[in-house]
């Protein structure tokens, strides 16, 4: 199948969800999928675009199994500015919108939130490509926002609430986690029967035990004690 995949990092950005992404690309492209991968210039590190990525607001990488095409993400250098996060957000979904627009025919598209403004871009790709679509949920938006209190105005909580349904609600499948993220996204989507859990994966021959007395725990005074 030829796949359309939007994300908001890929390697080499170090970002916990560019990890899912890429594993789950390279799996696919495995399998003899051809891929398009729509993602950010690599920011996430130091919340600015790289050294050697500058200068470009978008950039095509071709690969064995498809192309990456990466996008400026208009990075906010303080996460607690809501208001600048959420231009960054719209700004790179807005321009991931238009560059995916431009790539090839597509039996399938995936688009990965957070940012939750990626699944409007997931739904715009799918009708011009007249494709299934599947939103996949790494973490719940703005629930946390609220819950740790960076949502506070009755209108901003409401109106990115309304945003998360309708995004639940304008795509085919959506996949999460865990159950208790399938109970959580089913309850805000008129479908909740097309919400799949997926969890992610883990190598556990990557991904191993390491020594415990380790430098982490020496420069910040942590040797010896339960962590």
């Amino acid at each position: 199948m030829r796949l359309l995949v939007a994300v908001p990092h890929f390697e080499p950005d170090v970002a916990p969800t560019g990890a899912v992404a890429t594993r789950l690309v390279r799996e696919l492209a495995a399998r003899d999928h051809r891929i398009e991968v729509v993602t950010s210039l690599p920011w996430y590190l130091d919340h600015k675009v790289e050294e050697g990525h500058e200068g470009r607001l978008v950039r095509h990488e071709d690969t064995p199994w498809g192309r990456i095409t990466r996008v400026h993400p208009f990075p906010a250098s303080d996460k607690m500015n809501l208001f600048r996060r959420a231009g960054s957000y719209l700004g790179f979904s807005t321009l991931s919108a238009a560059v995916g627009m431009r790539a090839g025919e597509a039996d399938g598209i995936l688009a990965m939130s957070p940012p939750l403004t990626l699944g409007v871009t997931g739904w715009f790709l799918a009708r011009q490509k007249n494709a299934p679509y599947v939103f996949n949920v790494q973490d719940v938006f703005p629930d946390i926002a609220i819950e740790l209190g960076y949502f506070t105005n009755p209108r901003v909580i409401k109106a990115t609430a309304r945003l998360e349904r309708w995004c639940y609600d304008h795509a085919d499948a959506v996949t999460v986690l865990s159950d208790d993220l399938r109970d959580n996204v089913g309850g805000k989507t008129r479908r909740p029967d097309k919400v799949r859990v997926i969890p992610n994966f883990v190598d556990t021959d990557v991904i191993v035990p390491a020594d415990p007395q380790n430098s982490y725990r020496r420069e910040y005074g942590l040797s010896g004690k339960t962590v």
